[in-house]
């Protein structure tokens, strides 16, 4: 899983990702878990729909949300390479 809690503006661009439902590509978040308070967005997402995640939040084409799809991918690199 792939924890996240996010606010502001990388809140609201995972919440339009997320919020697609399926798409186009027949993909959508089965396994993940996402828990909006009103200010915060908590994010579980499972290994195998972090793609999704970030295929989306590059396809809004906003800055917010590209900042958000490089942090994961920077993230999610160096937690490979500590293994």
């Amino acid at each position: 899983m792939f924890n996240m809690s996010l606010v502001g503006a990388a809140r609201a661009s995972a919440t339009q990702a997320v919020n697609q439902g399926i798409d186009a590509r027949l993909e959508g978040f089965t396994k993940s878990s996402f828990h909006d308070n009103g200010r915060r967005l908590e994010c579980k997402v499972h290994d195998d729909e972090l793609q999704i995640l970030i295929r989306r939040l590059l396809e809004i084409g906003t800055d917010e949300a590209g900042e958000l799809a490089d942090d994961i991918v920077g993230i999610e690199f160096l937690r490979e390479d500590e293994r």
